[in-house]
């Protein structure tokens, strides 16, 4: 069952949210960086070293210096940290909504909070850049565009019953 927020409970709640939104953000970004990292590792396997041996993590060098070997132990091993990151990112978002939370924009510190106001349904919104207090909905369906300040929100989509 779908958790339904107040603005009060949603707004309590941010103190739990920032800053497992701040480790995604830190996590994406050493995730970006890693996969860069990977990537520069990766062309220089295709320099001179082929897969090979009976293990993934062995290879067969032709013409290869020490420090071409070097790379290669570190491309295996940059991609089990991604592997592990990843994992990681994954136990944060599912931190994040298994509070009944919507998690829409890593970067921005995007999340919407299920919500009911006589009898409709909408979201709060939130950005990082919107301070301490859940201020902001709109409805299902509709993204950031269309978010308005929650008591005009309610004015023009609630009261209108």
């Amino acid at each position: 069952m779908q958790r339904i927020w107040s603005v009060e409970a949603a707004t309590s709640a941010l103190v739990e949210l920032r800053p497992l939104i701040a480790l995604l953000r830190a996590q994406r970004s050493a995730l970006e960086q890693m996969k860069g990292d990977l990537l520069r590792l990766r062309r220089l396997e295709r320099t001179g070293a082929l897969p090979g041996g009976t293990d993934q993590n062995q290879l067969q060098f032709t013409d290869a210096d020490a420090s071409l070997h070097d790379a290669l132990t570190t491309s295996s091993m940059v991609e089990l940290r991604i592997k592990a990151l990843v994992d990681q990112m994954q136990a944060s978002v599912d931190r994040v909504s298994v509070r009944g939370v919507e998690l829409r924009d890593i970067e921005r510190g995007l999340i919407d909070f299920p919500a009911v106001a006589d009898g409709r349904p909408f979201l709060f919104c939130w950005q990082e850049s919107d301070g301490d207090e859940v201020a902001f909905a709109h409805a299902f369906g509709e993204g950031f565009g269309a978010r308005l300040p929650l008591a005009a929100y309610l004015h023009q989509h609630i009261s209108e019953r």
